[in-house]
């Protein structure tokens, strides 16, 4: 299945782009992470690393063809 992936602040400047399209074989987030992690070494150091899908929080749901995928560091605000 092919999703949009997109990235935001620092994730952004570690992957160098703003998104991509990716083929995963299966809805599985964890598939994406891993594939994710594989592609830019350094997300992995990112704690706390923030997902939304179709501009809601990421809640564990199955992700399916056409997803809009966002990855993005804890925000924090005063």
């Amino acid at each position: 299945m092919r999703i949009t992936v997109l990235y935001f602040a620092r994730v952004r400047d570690i992957t160098g782009k703003s998104q991509e399209s990716l083929e995963i074989g299966s809805g599985n987030m964890n598939e994406l992470r891993e594939i994710l992690f594989s592609m830019y070494p350094e997300l992995s150091n990112i704690n706390g690393l923030l997902i939304s899908v179709n501009n809601e929080y990421y809640q564990g749901l199955p992700l399916k063809e056409g997803d809009r995928v966002a990855f993005f560091p804890p925000v924090s605000g005063g």
